[in-house]
């Protein structure tokens, strides 16, 4: 896997040997209300070294957004490992304007364009595998790249994407859920004849809501439906969960590490015996309500 940071300050990840990379991104943060994109900021600074993650030996990159007048910095750190075809990013939003920010959302990828995902293949052979929103919802499936539901590809977690033609694979995965949900979108342009496009590719830690309109906040006023917004004093940082990139032709791999890292980081209790208890959302799951939870708690 070629990993790399590029003079715009974004960064992209592909084969190596490619003569084109699957994936050219950069990074964002919406901040009262608006969005502040890397390519927004007039200077950037690149600092590279080698280390040790989970996966072994690392190059690492370091890469700070500065100059835009009143606006926080906005930093990305972009791990590739040596010996596996995998990468590891996070993005963080730093306070320096003087005052207190409020952060709604920090993107690890954006991406926009023509030929957006080059996985080496016909657009047509691609599929499309996307997880969901707590217990299947929606029912998880495998979908061409042209079965978008309102003309997006929407995954909470994880997602990928594989062409059959060339057999490439590129994997993206949430490794923390530390404070953020991590929804990843895919919006989908006009096809060009038979052939489904890409118009953008965005990966954020964000809230819930977006989720929960669809689901347990549906037919709530709005009032109830809050956008998250947390607050960043002066001086302080905020970070978002911490992001899995993969490109390979080894689509089990690609999953089967992601669940090994899910296990190591998060010290996964696999051999201890199964918890016994009671939980009102799998007993009652929408219709629980306060006498149905003061009932069974008695």
């Amino acid at each position: 896997m070629a990993v790399a940071v590029i003079p715009s300050g974004q960064y992209s990840v592909g084969e190596a040997g490619a003569a084109k990379p699957v994936l050219v991104a950069g990074v964002a943060a919406k901040v009262d209300g608006r969005w502040l994109r890397s390519a927004d900021y007039p200077r950037h600074d690149v600092r590279q070294n080698e280390m040790r993650g989970e996966l072994g030996t690392a190059t690492e990159w370091q890469v700070m957004f500065s100059g835009l007048t009143g606006e926080p910095q906005l930093v990305y750190r972009l791990t590739a490992f040596h010996d596996a075809p995998f990468a590891e990013l996070q993005v963080a939003v730093e306070n320096g304007t003087g005052r207190t920010i409020h952060v709604e959302s920090i993107r690890v990828v954006d991406a926009t364009g023509q030929d957006l995902l080059d996985l080496g293949g016909a657009a047509a052979e691609e599929r499309v595998l996307s997880d969901s929103f707590s217990e299947d919802r929606p029912a998880m499936q495998i979908h061409d790249l042209a079965d978008a539901e309102h003309r997006m590809h929407r995954a909470v977690g994880s997602q990928l994407i594989y062409n059959r033609e060339s057999h490439e694979g590129l994997f993206i995965g949430a490794l923390t859920s530390d404070r953020f949900l991590t929804i990843l979108r895919m919006h989908m342009g006009a096809a060009k004849g038979a052939h489904p496009t890409i118009d953008s590719y965005q990966v954020d830690s964000t809230g819930t809501t977006e989720m929960e309109k669809e689901n347990s906040l549906q037919g709530s006023p709005a009032e109830d439906q809050i956008e998250l917004s947390l607050p960043v004093p002066a001086g302080g940082r905020m970070e978002s969960e911490r992001t899995l990139l993969s490109v390979s032709r080894d689509y089990h791999r690609q999953l089967e590490t992601y669940g090994e890292l899910i296990r190591k980081i998060h010290r996964a209790r696999v051999s201890a015996p199964p918890l016994m208890g009671w939980w009102s959302w799998t007993a009652f799951y929408f219709g629980l309500n306060q006498g149905a939870a003061l009932t069974n708690a008695e």
